[in-house]
């Protein structure tokens, strides 16, 4: 997991190709005008879902993991916690689904990371994740996670 704002991107270039381009599509592209939904990038080798929602009591989020892609959540919009965990540390509640690459666990929450606008995330398949935790309150939080093919 790598978490940082994205204007410091260059400290962690060349992680992969496809990252590279991911992060220089999020530097020469305006969001604002885009509806939610899946957006293509490059196929299925990089595309990006753009998701609203209000974050909620980390007892009323999920754990979950990928094993085809990374994660890379940019913040748009609002902030919340990103919980972190390793997935040797968690119990799988859910079997790989193929097809939506992801797995379904359950496990503690023992670290967190604070993301406001402009920050970032990325996600590798050892880092199983718990998304829209809310800060302080609950707020709207509007983001967009590539999904970059390993």
């Amino acid at each position: 997991m790598i978490a940082d704002h994205i204007g410091n991107f260059e400290l962690y270039k060349g992680i992969t190709e496809r990252v590279n381009r991911a992060v220089q599509y999020i530097q020469n592209h305006d969001f604002a005008g885009l509806q939610t939904g899946t957006h293509e990038v490059e196929g299925d080798e990089i595309f990006f879902n753009l998701i609203e929602y209000v974050t909620k009591d980390q007892e009323e989020r999920f754990w979950e993991s990928h094993k085809k892609y990374l994660d890379l959540h940019y913040i748009l919009e609002g902030s919340e916690f990103i919980a972190r965990e390793q997935f040797d540390k968690m119990t799988v509640t859910k079997e790989y689904d193929e097809q939506d690459d992801y797995y379904l666990l359950e496990g503690k929450v023992q670290s967190k990371v604070k993301l406001e606008q402009g920050d970032f995330m990325l996600l590798f398949p050892d880092d199983v994740h718990m998304t829209g935790i809310k800060v302080d309150d609950p707020e709207k939080v509007r983001k967009v996670v590539f999904k970059i093919l390993i």
